[in-house]
């Protein structure tokens, strides 16, 4: 067994590998063929690309800020990211044109994107495992200029910036608003969810506080295992919640059968789609969450909220918990204990729920929620 244990590891580390020498043999042939590098900046740059390929909801939520202030200047903005959160540019962040990335169709989006002559491609995040995808849009785009950040010298970006703190992903987005002369100040994150668009979670809202309770939102799941609480740990929260008269808790149970009939002022939210789920929580008077896009969406509404981290490394490299933490004053981040310091993080299991509860208990007192 441990040498059947050996080979399958002797065979991992080899495709690791032939994948680098694989990738680094595709970007020096795009460095070969790709026109010749643009050192200055168009003065008169029309439209932005920003590639967001292999990201999720909760970046699209934190560039939405960027993509206000390009806006703002009068700018034609267009994203490539994948079609499942396509949802967020049709209504809730503003965008002139969505590329939808499918695993099967990027070539296709490749053609597309070519002709619109965009004139900026901007891309926030470093040469990673998603980079392949990216590099081949911007060779079929061949914008007048293009920003990235953290590649190696051989890359076709015409402006690479090598910084490798950990400060907040919008501190990126912030330094590319300076490049471009545009004013950065007041960064923060636009979104569109009006109690037009989504009445339904904003009468529950509205029903709910008229019986003179406060709107919590308990999301307990994040998109991985280690970031997620067990049901041993939902059952003790949801219990706590219960014993708070004030309080009135709706859990996002992403369909998991929670126990929860023998406790009052808790329900499973009715809502399966993200937009309503989304308006929801903009009614909220307190979120408690893993570290999920849910972290951004109370910051982008100044929401008071509690968000378990798991001290993980974001591509290995920077400290997530700050570079995609909450950044905002009225969020308490609680972290794990046990700071591994992998990929993956901490097993947040063995988070201790007693300092969750005392934080929330701290604030009741000094009636800050």
């Amino acid at each position: 067994m441990n040498a059947w244990l050996k080979l399958k590891k002797i065979n991992r580390m080899r495709n690791i590998y032939l994948k680098g020498v694989k990738l680094k043999l595709k970007l020096n042939l795009f460095h070969l063929f790709y026109r010749k590098r643009s050192i200055l900046f168009p003065n008169d740059y029309k439209t932005v690309c920003i590639f967001m390929h292999t990201q999720a909801i909760g970046d699209a939520i934190v560039t939405s800020g960027f993509i206000g202030k390009l806006k703002d200047k009068g700018l034609k903005v267009y994203v490539i990211a994948p079609k499942r959160i396509e949802f967020l540019f049709r209504k809730i962040i503003t965008v002139d044109g969505f590329f939808g990335l499918e695993s099967k169709n990027y070539r296709t989006i490749n053609k597309k994107v070519k002709r619109l002559n965009i004139d900026l491609a901007i891309d926030f995040f470093d040469f990673d495992k998603g980079v392949i995808y990216r590099l081949h849009t911007l060779f079929a785009m061949k914008p007048k200029h293009s920003i990235t950040f953290n590649h190696p010298e051989l890359t076709i970006f015409d402006t690479n910036i090598v910084n490798n703190s950990s400060a907040h992903i919008t501190q990126r987005m912030v330094s590319v608003l300076k490049l471009l002369e545009i004013n950065e100040c007041d960064y923060c994150a636009r979104l569109n969810l009006s109690k037009y668009d989504y009445p339904s979670p904003y009468e529950l809202a509205s029903k709910i506080k008229k019986e003179h309770k406060k709107l919590v939102i308990f999301n307990p799941y994040g998109s991985q295992k280690n970031r997620t609480l067990s049901m041993e740990q939902i059952d003790k929260t949801l219990k706590y919640l219960s014993s708070v008269n004030s309080f009135y808790t709706v859990v996002f149970n992403m369909g998991k059968d929670i126990k929860y009939g023998h406790l009052k002022n808790i329900m499973m939210s009715p809502y399966q789609d993200a937009e309503n789920a989304f308006a929801l929580v903009c009614s909220a008077d307190a979120v408690i969450t893993v570290d999920t896009a849910i972290v951004h969406l109370a910051s982008a509404f100044n929401i008071k909220q509690y968000c378990i981290y798991n001290n993980r490394l974001h591509i290995g490299i920077y400290n997530n918990n700050i570079m995609w933490g909450p950044n905002n004053k009225k969020a308490t981040q609680l972290c794990t204990s046990e700071n591994i310091r992998t990929e993956a993080g901490d097993d947040l299991t063995k988070f201790d729920l007693s300092i969750l509860f005392d934080a929330i208990d701290k604030d009741i007192k000094l009636n800050t929620i």
